[in-house]
């Protein structure tokens, strides 16, 4: 009896070694913890459930507070539509955001959290902003957006735009679709308003203007700014002869005063840079102008034009209405797609 009383105390000891080996692997009250003693029930557990909803229920409360706040401070800024220019930035703080209706822009840098509100997505600094998105500064944050090309923005909040001043004609709102195009001519010094408050976007431009526009590209082009000035006796002399010296054109035009074909405006601009700035974007396939063929006058040019996303016609079907006068609404569209690679069209013609 002795004996066996003796094997069933060192089974037990065997077995109670063999667990106290086994569960100090595991701290007492962690989650892998077997065993639940009633003083954890009492001292720890108790506080779990009571004191860090709690907290938790408070410091969420805080949160919405500072939001709501946030929210409110955004709705008092207000919302406004610009154009915001090459180069020039966008400004971010806590709270406040925009939309970048139409260009193109990049997060140049930020210290916090820009988030992007359509895809959920924060974003790194260095990151190309998508058009149609909206963006939102997070808390403690601040950034500076750069515009890469002439984009049209939706202010929120204490946004701010710092750079070129965007022309104010009153006949060239934000709501038209050339509105961009106009305000990067003018900003570049391409093309100037009928006078500091009107462009006149629906007057058909004349042959002389058209002279000066693709003089004053070509110098910008390749000098980096304008120094062209009207003649004293007649106004466009000094820009056609800038045209002939540098072989953008080469003829003469009986009537310099009359309103210039988009045909001929081609023919004119397409000399005022280099063929190198025509590279092929578009798919447009021999004859595919529904009504420019390749033996019409100036159909190189026209062509070259389309393919490079410089033109993409004037309606559905993609004709050009080569005989018909040209606006100076398009007239901006085609000098920003020219100096801009970036705001070039796609169109596919087969």
């Amino acid at each position: 009896m002795a004996k066996k009383r003796l094997l069933s105390i060192i089974l037990v000891l065997t077995i109670i070694g063999g667990m106290t080996s086994s569960l100090a692997a595991f701290p007492a009250g962690s989650a892998n913890d077997p065993l639940i003693s009633k003083s954890y029930i009492d001292s720890t557990y108790r506080g779990i459930v009571l004191n860090d909803p709690l907290d938790m229920l408070s410091n969420s409360m805080t949160v919405l507070k500072f939001k709501l706040d946030q929210a409110k401070t955004a709705k008092a800024g207000g919302s406004n539509t610009t154009t915001a220019m090459p180069n020039s930035s966008i400004n971010l703080v806590t709270g406040s955001g925009f939309t970048l209706v139409s260009g193109t822009a990049r997060l140049n840098s930020c210290t916090g959290t820009v988030i992007d509100l359509t895809d959920g997505t924060a974003l790194p600094a260095g990151q190309t902003l998508s058009a149609g998105h909206r963006y939102l500064a997070a808390e403690n944050t601040s950034a500076a957006v750069t515009v890469t090309s002439a984009s049209k923005i939706a202010l929120i909040g204490k946004t701010t735009v710092s750079g070129a001043v965007v022309p104010a004609f009153t006949d060239v709102t934000s709501d038209k679709w050339f509105y961009a195009d106009v305000v990067y001519a003018v900003q570049r010094g391409l093309v100037n308003g009928r006078s500091s408050s009107i462009y006149a976007p629906d007057d058909y431009l004349s042959t002389a203007e058209a002279i000066k526009l693709a003089a004053c590209m070509h110098q910008l082009y390749h000098n980096g700014s304008v120094s062209l000035q009207n003649d004293p006796n007649l106004w466009y002399k000094s820009y056609v002869d800038y045209a002939a010296q540098n072989g953008i054109v080469t003829k003469t035009y009986q009537n310099y005063g009359a309103p210039i074909t988009r045909s001929e405006f081609v023919l004119i601009f397409y000399s005022a840079l280099p063929n190198t700035e025509y590279t092929q974007k578009n798919t447009i396939a021999d004859d595919a102008i529904p009504d420019v063929k390749l033996t019409n006058s100036n159909a190189s040019q026209i062509y070259a034009f389309y393919r490079a996303g410089i033109l993409i016609g004037s309606d559905a079907n993609g004709n050009f209405f080569p005989n018909s006068n040209i606006k100076r609404s398009e007239v901006a569209a085609i000098l920003t797609r020219m100096f801009d690679s970036s705001a070039r069209k796609s169109i596919t013609l087969s």
